[in-house]
């Protein structure tokens, strides 16, 4: 099992830095991960910069939360997924995750996914529960809008955020997104190997 580790853009101390890169070093920890929206910044305050080059040194993705929020008190104009462009571009050699696809603003974050080979997202955080029948046939159209403009899904992660989701709600949703088996493949489980460094060999 591996762990994405979530850090306060407010709180974090030089010696939670520190920390973390002992965690990093030993390998313990997979990936860095940041909240705008939950807290009022943008990816690409220059706060950040010290968490992206940490990142960079240890070769590990940052997974930025982007479009709505579970809490209303959150401001969602800091998790729009244009924000993570900037990032992308000042940062080439730094893996991005734009987390929940941006949703609801999917088409700009398939814009930047397309245009940043640097940039992944995940599928995650779509509902609270199970998915209706109606909003399932929209976020399919959807997911499959954006593997057509994006390309072959190399960028493309499964996540649910289990357990505010349902894992099986979440399966047929993919399933329903009618991949030929080797996107399925990379969807579920190749793209996230290779990202986060898993070691996982096919069997």
């Amino acid at each position: 099992m591996g762990v994405v580790a979530g850090v306060s853009f407010l709180n974090y101390k030089e010696r939670d830095l520190r920390e973390l890169a002992d965690y990093l070093r030993a390998g313990l920890v997979k990936g860095l991960k940041l909240y705008p929206g939950y807290e009022p910044f943008y990816p690409y305050d220059s706060r950040c910069r010290v968490l992206y080059d940490l990142a960079q040194e240890f070769d590990v993705p940052v997974m930025i939360h982007t479009g709505d929020t579970y809490s209303p008190r959150a401001k969602v104009r800091y998790a729009h997924p244009l924000a993570v462009d900037d990032v992308a571009v000042d940062f080439p050699g730094l893996k991005l995750v734009i987390c929940h696809v941006g949703n609801p603003w999917i088409r700009d974050a398939m814009e930047v996914v397309y245009k940043n080979k640097n940039v992944l997202t995940d599928i995650s955080g779509f509902v609270l529960g199970d998915f209706t029948e109606r909003f399932e046939d929209f976020m399919v159209e959807q997911m499959k809008d954006m593997i057509l403009y994006a390309g072959d899904p190399n960028y493309l992660l499964y996540g649910t955020d289990w357990p505010i989701c349902r894992m099986r709600t979440y399966l047929k949703f993919v399933r329903g997104l009618d991949l030929p088996e080797a996107h399925y493949e990379k969807l579920m489980w190749r793209n996230a190997n290779r990202l986060f460094k898993l070691g996982l060999a096919d069997t």
